[in-house]
C-alpha cells in the first residue's frame, strides 16, 4: 500500500498505512509523533513566510487574519483595494491575532510537490493554507471541517482539543455554523510538536491553542475526496439525459393530501428499478477524472530546462511525480492523456511508451527495447519531456 501511495505514507511514517486507511481514515484522528530532523518539520520555514509577507503583494483572502478571542475585519489590516498591509499585519499578529496564507502552494514550491503527489496518488482535490500563532494566542473557536485535513507541526508547539461532534461526514455545502452546532464534551487533547502531523476526519469538532514558549506554525493540507452520493447524482444525471422516463414529470396532483402514498412509493420505485442498471462506474469515471483534471495541481519543476536541454545516448531520464497519465489504443494509434491533455502517437511506440512511464528511479534510452534506432529513442524521449510526463535526471 506503502507503494501506491508514497506521500501520505511519509506523512503518516511510522504507522501502517493500510491499518490507516482500514480503521482511521473517515472514522477518528490520528497523531503522528515526527522527528525535528524529518522533511515534514522542514516544509515551511518562517524565514520564508516572512519574506512572503514582506516582499510580495499579498491580497485578502490570500492573506487573512482572524483572532478567537478579539475579532479582526479585512479592513483592520487592507486597504481598498484589499491589498493587505504588512505593518498593520505585523501589529495584530504581536497583539495575539493569527495569520493566515490560503493557497500556500502558490508560492511554496515544496508543498506545492506535496499536493501535486497527494493528488495524483489518491485522486482527490488537495489545499494547502498556512497558520502563523503567536504564543497563547487561539485563531478559531472550535469548529469542524467539511474535508479530511493533515495538519503538519513546522514550528513551535500547539495544544488541540478535541469534542465530541454532532455531524458525522459532512457534505461538501455544509459549512459550519457556530450558532447552530455546539462542540459536545471533549473527548482528546494532545500536543502537536514540531515535525508532528494530526489527521483530523470532517465533521470533527476541534480547536487549538498555540503553547505559551513561542510562535506556532502548521501546515493544513485539506484533502476533498468525492463523495458516493455525488457520484450516484452523477449517474442519475447523465441517465437521465438518455431515459426520458427520468425527465418525466410527476403524475398531477402528486403532493396533495388526496394523493395514494403507497401508489407514488411504487412509482418512485419503478423509476429507481429503472435507473439502477445504468449505475456503472464506467459512466462516472470519465466526468470524474475531467474534474479533478481541471482542478489538479500539476508540478513540473525544470520544464523550461530540460526543453533546451540537448539529449545523449547517456542521458538519463526519470518519471515524474505528481503526474497522472494513462495509454490507451485507438486503432492504429496510441492516446496518451497526462493530466487530462490527450495526444495521438503511433501504436507501433506503445511498448517503449509504456516501459518509460513505468519506470523506477532512472532510466536511459537502452532501457526502452529495441524497437526503435537511437535517434528514434531521443526523438520519443523529446517529446515525452515537452508533454511534461518525464523529466532530465540531476
Amino acid at each position: 500500500m506503502s507503494e501506491r501511495f508514497p506521500a501520505l505514507a511519509g506523512l503518516l511514517a511510522p504507522h501502517d498505512l493500510q491499518h490507516f486507511l482500514d480503521h482511521t481514515w473517515e472514522r477518528t484522528h490520528l497523531h503522528v509523533r515526527g522527528r525535528p530532523d524529518e522533511a515534514r518539520a522542514s516544509l515551511v520555514t518562517l524565514e520564508a513566510v516572512d519574506a512572503m509577507l514582506t516582499t510580495r503583494i499579498n491580497r485578502h483572502p490570500d492573506v487573512s487574519v482572524v483572532n478567537a478571542r478579539d475579532p479582526v475585519e479585512a479592513d483592520d489590516y487592507t486597504n481598498a483595494d484589499s491589498v493587505v498591509d504588512p505593518i498593520r499585519v505585523a501589529r495584530l499578529f504581536a497583539a495575539g491575532a493569527t495569520i493566515i496564507v490560503n493557497n500556500l502552494d502558490q508560492w511554496s514550491p515544496g508543498v506545492r510537490a506535496l499536493l501535486s503527489h497527494l493528488e495524483s496518488e489518491l485522486g482527490i482535490h488537495a489545499q494547502a493554507n498556512l497558520y502563523l500563532t503567536p504564543g497563547g494566542a487561539q485563531g478559531f473557536a472550535a469548529h469542524y471541517d467539511i474535508h479530511d485535513v493533515l495538519l503538519v507541526q513546522v514550528l513551535g508547539q500547539k495544544q488541540w482539543r478535541l469534542y465530541d461532534s454532532p455531524k458525522g461526514l459532512p457534505m461538501r455545502g455544509e459549512h459550519f455554523d457556530p450558532v447552530a452546532t455546539k462542540p459536545g464534551e471533549r473527548t482528546g487533547e494532545l500536543l502537536l510538536q514540531r515535525g508532528d502531523v494530526l489527521y483530523i476526519p470532517r465533521g470533527l469538532m476541534h480547536d487549538a491553542v498555540a503553547v505559551d514558549d513561542g510562535p506556532s506554525m502548521h501546515v493544513t493540507i485539506g484533502l476533498h475526496a468525492f463523495r458516493w452520493s455525488e457520484v450516484l447524482l452523477e449517474a442519475l444525471a447523465a441517465h437521465a439525459l438518455v431515459d426520458p422516463a427520468m425527465r418525466s414529470g410527476l403524475p398531477l396532483g402528486a403532493l396533495n393530501a388526496s394523493a395514494d402514498p403507497a401508489a407514488m412509493g411504487a412509482a418512485m420505485r419503478a423509476i429507481v428499478d429503472r435507473a439502477l442498471p445504468a449505475m456503472a462506474w464506467d459512466n462516472v469515471r470519465g466526468p470524474l477524472l475531467a474534474q479533478f483534471d481541471r482542478d489538479h495541481k500539476e508540478h513540473l519543476p525544470g520544464l523550461m530546462i530540460d526543453a533546451i536541454t540537448p539529449i545523449t545516448a547517456e542521458t538519463l531520464f526519470t518519471r515524474r511525480r505528481g503526474v497522472r497519465s494513462e495509454v490507451t489504443i485507438d486503432g492504429d494509434a496510441l492516446v496518451l492523456t497526462i493530466d487530462g491533455r490527450s495526444t495521438r502517437w503511433p501504436a507501433a511506440v506503445a511498448p517503449m511508451v509504456r516501459a518509460a512511464l513505468s519506470r523506477e528511479g532512472r532510466f536511459g534510452l537502452g532501457h526502452l527495447g529495441e524497437d526503435l534506432d537511437e535517434k528514434g529513442k531521443m526523438t520519443l524521449l523529446r517529446r515525452l519531456l515537452g508533454e511534461g510526463v518525464v523529466s532530465i535526471a540531476r
